[in-house]
């Protein structure tokens, strides 16, 4: 893992060990997580950015549970932010956990792939 890196920088979302105030460093914590509950969520729309452009991405896939409507939602602003300003294609994907749209979801991301190329 490169410091620095989106997935290090995930991974500092972490509760800090050390804090005098175990709750609140737990907290603080799950306020930092870039989720759509969190209106607006700038921090997800930054780190898709980040993380781009340290993976160098063809392309994104964003999943949503069929039950988590935010992110249904959100998922909107993201494919905008994907296509016009970082150029690469994006495919919103909804699911309801179960394996009956298994099919369905393979070849729509199997589109994506052979697009990519």
């Amino acid at each position: 893992m490169l410091a620095g890196s989106p997935v290090h920088k995930t991974l500092q979302l972490e509760a800090d060990p050390d804090a005098a105030d175990p709750l609140a460093a737990l907290a603080q914590k799950y306020l930092r997580i870039p989720c759509s509950c969190m209106s607006p969520n700038t921090g997800r729309m930054t780190l898709v950015q980040e993380m781009l452009a340290e993976f160098q991405a063809d392309g994104v896939i964003d999943l949503t549970w069929q039950a988590c409507h935010t992110y249904n939602v959100e998922s909107y602003s993201l494919g905008e932010l994907v296509r016009e300003k970082a150029g690469r294609p994006f495919l919103h994907l909804e699911t309801d956990y179960s394996p009956s749209d298994a099919q369905q979801l393979n070849v729509r991301i199997a589109a994506l792939l052979e697009m990519l190329g």
